[in-house]
């Protein structure tokens, strides 16, 4: 027999054996149970006997579980009396029972039947024992069960409880994890702030007083702490600096004998970061006069580098040149630095070198210009006299005042060191100061003092007048104030007791008032009476005027014209006047100096008549209430009669010696304001 046939025999062998052992425990289970059952049986029937016996009692909950135990189900008690997993244990042997003779253990179902059924008659002879064992065994497996429940209970609630804990904070652990980023990276420059570490939005988190201070244009490593809500977080923030600067380059020119660094030929650097500029291969040859190329690197603290060319050129003529104010003009070698036969280009005297300021100069040396900048600058400090002065209180000076002689080539302005008090009586030290158009200052003492003044002003002139009724009066002229100190002298006149319309005398005060406060005080009469006009009078008043305007080698139209300027220059206009008296209206004009179009053509009928012009009136035809007056003259030139208008009007027309022609072209585009009745006049060409 092949060994393959040997081992599927002996596998059958095995699994025939296995399946007997396995018929064996599951017959001693089923006896078990019937067994558990037939002992309920008796403890029922006993306790409803001793029911039927017994009186009843009083039911309560600790008799009923006193009463009834908890007994072992069948499984239990099957299990108890079962060997485990078919594995039993010898008494003498530790060889498992599953290595028993196979007849013997064929024969066990036959002896467990013949025991259940001779059992009859001995458990009724003995069945008031079995009871009370079966009942006081059946509470010790109860109690038992009981106990081994609630320590497995036990066990399981602490087991979940370990569970929720150790989720819950696996849980919050992840939550707060999931709240912030941990490391944060920025281009320098950029701005940060807290939400940049956020996960979720928070306005309430904010960096901690343990995080470092981020400065966004220095590149480098920061670490911070956010708070956001209840957990605090350690974070870092790198900043970093990946773009190279922005340059822009100009060419620089220096003087011959100087130097200049890389910066020099920077105009402007755009970078995040602080730079710093270097020649890129090699620094210039500044003692070279030809134009060079120049190549320049600029750094960023990030290292990158940016390369750009410009030009240098070494100048042989001075950029700039300062000259002393008040000095001569500086020769051509003043401005040349190296080299021969340089030429003056710029006109030299047209250069006022007593006033400081800067002026370009043009120099050519060897067929090419250069411009200097010429500085004329005033570093020498005025040189100044003082002279102390005495004077009444109350009288403020100015710094010049003190000053009695000053020697500078620019101008001079004085000041106060501190401002002296021109209303304190005695003498004191003030300071005077000097400063001169370059602002070079110097300063001298002097000695203010002054005097206290009760000597009250004088008035002159103040006289009793006599005016006429609705005339202008004015009350100063002819008055007079004086003082023994007349700064500050005060003239006032109170005439608010007048009524010019009215006839009668008011009283007129004049107050005099100095700047210590002394004060004089005159009153006179003013008498207004009646206006009467005379054409005497009033032809005295024009031909006072002729005697200051005209002469006799003068033409007609001379006359005529001194005539209408003059009346134009001192009469001024007013809407109204009374009408119907001529002599009237040329006595406002030349007295008061005011009236409307009517006091202007009396005024022109009185000075033209009194010069031996011939004249006559005209007036408009009216329209409305509007009138309008003027005259015509003839001047003797043979062409007849003009028009003669001195009223001024808006647009400013000059209307002498103007021919009908003209006042109708003129009438007819303003309102019709010269249009006359003509059969009422000489004809007029």
């Amino acid at each position: 027999m092949s060994k393959k046939k040997r081992r599927n025999k002996k596998k059958t062998a095995v699994q025939k054996k296995t399946a007997v052992q396995k018929k064996a425990a599951a017959r001693k289970k089923a006896a078990a149970r019937k067994k558990a059952a037939a002992q309920k049986r008796v403890i029922a029937q006993k306790r409803m006997q001793e029911a039927a016996e017994k009186p009843a009692e009083p039911y309560t909950e600790e008799a009923a579980v006193k009463e009834i135990p908890e007994e072992p189900c069948a499984e239990e008690a099957a299990a108890k009396e079962t060997p485990e997993e078919f594995v039993l244990k010898d008494d003498n042997s530790n060889k498992p029972a599953a290595e028993e003779n196979p007849a013997e253990k064929a024969e066990e179902p036959v002896a467990e039947a013949e025991t259940e059924e001779g059992s009859g008659t001995e458990a009724a002879s003995q069945e008031p024992v079995a009871e009370a064992a079966a009942e006081e065994d059946s509470s010790q497996i109860s109690e038992k069960k009981r106990l081994k429940i609630s320590k497995k209970q036990r066990t399981l609630l602490t087991a979940v409880l370990a569970v929720l804990l150790i989720g819950s904070a696996i849980g919050l652990w992840l939550y707060q994890e999931n709240l912030v980023y941990k490391v944060c990276r920025v281009e320098a420059g950029v701005p940060v702030s807290v939400g940049d570490f956020l996960k979720k939005e928070d306005e309430t988190a904010y960096f901690t007083e343990k995080s470092d201070e981020i400065h966004i244009n220095v590149p480098g490593e920061y670490h911070l702490n956010v708070k956001t809500g209840l957990w605090t977080h350690d974070c870092t923030l790198y900043i970093e600096d990946t773009i190279p600067p922005e340059v822009e380059v100009q060419p620089v020119t220096v003087e011959y004998g100087q130097t200049c660094g890389a910066m020099d030929f920077i105009s402007s650097v755009t970078d995040a970061t602080e730079t710093t500029a270097s020649f890129f291969t090699e620094e210039p040859d500044f003692s070279l006069t030809e134009n060079q190329k120049v190549v320049i690197a600029v750094t960023d603290a990030g290292n990158n580098v940016t390369i750009a060319e410009t030009e240098l050129k070494v100048s042989m003529v001075a950029s700039s040149l300062t000259v002393e104010a008040g000095s001569d003009a500086p020769a051509v070698s003043d401005f040349v630095l190296i080299g021969s036969g340089a030429e003056m280009i710029t006109n030299m005297d047209s250069i006022d070198f007593t006033k400081p300021g800067v002026h370009n100069v043009v120099i050519e040396l060897y067929g090419e210009r250069y411009t200097t900048a010429m500085e004329i600058a005033d570093t020498v400090a005025p040189v100044f006299k003082v002279k102390d002065l005495e004077l009444y209180a109350n009288l403020s000076r100015e710094p010049g005042d003190f000053v009695e002689s000053a020697e500078d080539v620019t101008e001079i302005t004085y000041s106060f060191e501190t401002k002296p008090d021109f209303t304190m009586i005695g003498t004191q030290e003030v300071v005077i100061i000097a400063t001169d158009e370059g602002g070079n200052r110097s300063q001298q003492e002097a000695k203010l003092t002054l005097l206290e003044d009760t000597e009250p002003p004088t008035i002159v002139g103040a006289e009793d007048r006599t005016v006429f009724q609705k005339s202008s009066v004015s009350y100063k002229t002819g008055v007079r104030a004086h003082d023994n100190c007349e700064e500050g002298l005060v003239l006032s006149v109170d005439a608010s007791a007048v009524n010019i319309n009215e006839i009668g005398t008011y009283p007129v005060v004049y107050t005099a008032t100095d700047r210590a406060g002394n004060t004089t005080t005159v009153s006179v009469n003013l008498t207004v009476r009646e206006q009467t006009y005379d054409i005497n009078e009033v032809n005295a008043l024009a031909d006072a005027v002729l005697a200051k305007i005209i002469t006799d080698d003068m033409s007609q139209y001379d006359k005529a014209w001194a005539i209408f300027q003059y009346i134009r220059g001192h009469v001024g206009y007013i809407s109204h006047s009374e009408k119907g008296n001529y002599v009237r209206a040329a006595y406002e004009g030349l007295v008061n100096g005011r009236g409307d179009c009517y006091v202007y053509a009396s005024t022109s009928k009185v000075l033209l008549t009194r010069a031996g012009i011939p004249n006559l009136d005209i007036e408009r035809i009216p329209s409305g209430t509007s009138m309008h007056y003027w005259n015509l003259v003839d001047i003797g030139d043979g062409w007849g009669w003009y028009h003669f208008d001195t009223t001024p009007r808006v647009d400013h027309p000059t209307i002498f010696l103007w021919n009908d022609t003209q006042i109708t072209e003129y009438s007819n585009s303003h309102k019709n304001c010269h249009n006359y009745d003509r059969s009422r006049y000489p004809e007029i060409k």
